[in-house]
């Protein structure tokens, strides 16, 4: 075991040295949550903008009742013969036209959005309330009121646990993000110490040494598992970090945005036992990944043929995260966790979403190892073969 620890030493600080090292502990400590937050952060700001200051709204056939509310609404109102035109051209950042009894709004965002503008949203409310202040007159006339025409209320909300609804989008982002980068991040070190050993010709040094395969293998392995687990935890803790940043630094744009979009930015919500189970998961994932990586690195002659083994490889174990957006049209089933790949992503999606049971992960858990253990034992087999070792 001795051996074993000083082979994945000597990986490590290999791998340790190199300046991409760093670009990793970067890139999922700031990137990550950057790329999660700053677009809802913007919008956030920019909406907060928009609230803040005047909006120019070009007008054509507007009654004076509804011109006075849209100024109450901190709108500058201004006349003009083609309203379209002027938010086409930039001039406004609404229009709005009367003619035979509709009101037309014309939205400043392009075609391609599904969201429409602040001002778009704030001028649809100016006309609801004035809609409903003339529909009040004329039910007053004949003595009812607005209750009248609203003898109850509807009211939808989701069925999804109070957990999946704090964490937001970190529900989603939370399991494809882990196994996205438990399948990549330890791809390159993989490739350095097999194939790498190939091509620089250290293989028949080590080979040579008074090590034993198995124990030359598991130093390896043990080194790429580190590199394969790190990333995937620094992004994690990266994203879970950002995540509490925004909500306390930012608390004004997060406001400024709408309910459904301030709900997707999610807070952190899970208790130790989860993050445990989601550590142990991934670990188990990497496991299975780095046998994979290893038996392929080993088997290639060069990093040509290796980099086209792992193409499919990574195709084949990324193919169950396109499972994980029709969940919501499916029922899991028990035996979801035992298949390989879509197991690990059913039981991410069930520990997150407070949903899973001692059994169903106690199915992946043991499946994922099992799995691992046949694909290292294939590794173990390639290691031992001097007619794959030492084939170029």
């Amino acid at each position: 075991m001795k051996d074993a620890l000083k082979i994945a030493r000597k990986e490590l600080l290999t791998y340790v040295r190199e300046d991409r090292f760093w670009l990793m502990v970067f890139l999922p400590l700031v990137i990550m949550p950057l790329l999660i937050n700053l677009p809802l952060l913007l919008m956030g700001h920019f909406l907060q903008q928009a609230q803040s200051r005047p909006q120019i709204v070009a007008i054509k056939g507007v009654s004076q009742e509804v011109q006075i509310l849209l100024r109450q609404a901190n709108f500058v109102v201004q006349s003009s013969p083609d309203p379209r035109k002027a938010v086409r051209e930039r001039l406004a950042a609404v229009g709005l036209i009367y003619s035979e009894g509709r009101y037309t709004i014309f939205d400043q965002n392009s075609f391609l959005s599904l969201r429409l503008s602040a001002a778009t949203e704030q001028t649809r409310q100016v006309l609801q309330r004035y809609k409903e202040q003339v529909l009040l007159e004329r039910l007053q006339s004949r003595g009812l009121g607005l209750a009248d025409l609203e003898p109850f209320t509807i009211e939808t909300q989701k069925a999804a646990s109070e957990r999946e609804q704090s964490l937001g989008v970190l529900a989603l982002i939370i399991p494809l993000m882990l196994v996205g980068l438990l399948i990549s991040g330890g791809q390159s070190m993989a490739l350095e110490a097999t194939v790498g050993e190939k091509e620089k010709g250290t293989i028949e040094a080590l080979l040579s040494a008074p090590v034993a395969p198995w124990k030359l293998l598991l130093g390896k392995g043990l080194a790429v598992l580190v590199a394969t687990v790190f990333p995937a935890t620094t992004s994690f803790i990266g994203v879970v970090l950002g995540s509490m940043f925004v909500r306390m630094g930012f608390s004004g744009q997060i406001q400024a945005l709408p309910d459904d979009l301030e709900v997707q930015l999610g807070t952190l919500a899970l208790e130790p036992a989860d993050l445990a189970a989601i550590f142990l998961t991934s670990v188990l994932l990497a496991f299975f990944v780095v046998a994979a990586m290893l038996a392929l690195g080993i088997f290639a002659r060069t990093y040509r043929e290796a980099n086209i083994y792992f193409g499919p490889l990574d195709m084949l174990v990324m193919s169950p995260v396109l499972i994980f957006f029709v969940f919501d049209f499916i029922k899991v089933q028990d035996w979801f966790f035992v298949l390989p790949g879509l197991g690990v992503v059913v039981a991410m999606d069930a520990i997150v979403k407070g949903t899973s049971s001692p059994w169903q992960l106690g199915l992946t858990w043991v499946s994922t190892l099992a799995y691992g253990l046949l694909i290292l034992y294939l590794a173990f087999r390639n290691f031992s073969r001097e007619d794959v070792v030492f084939r170029n």
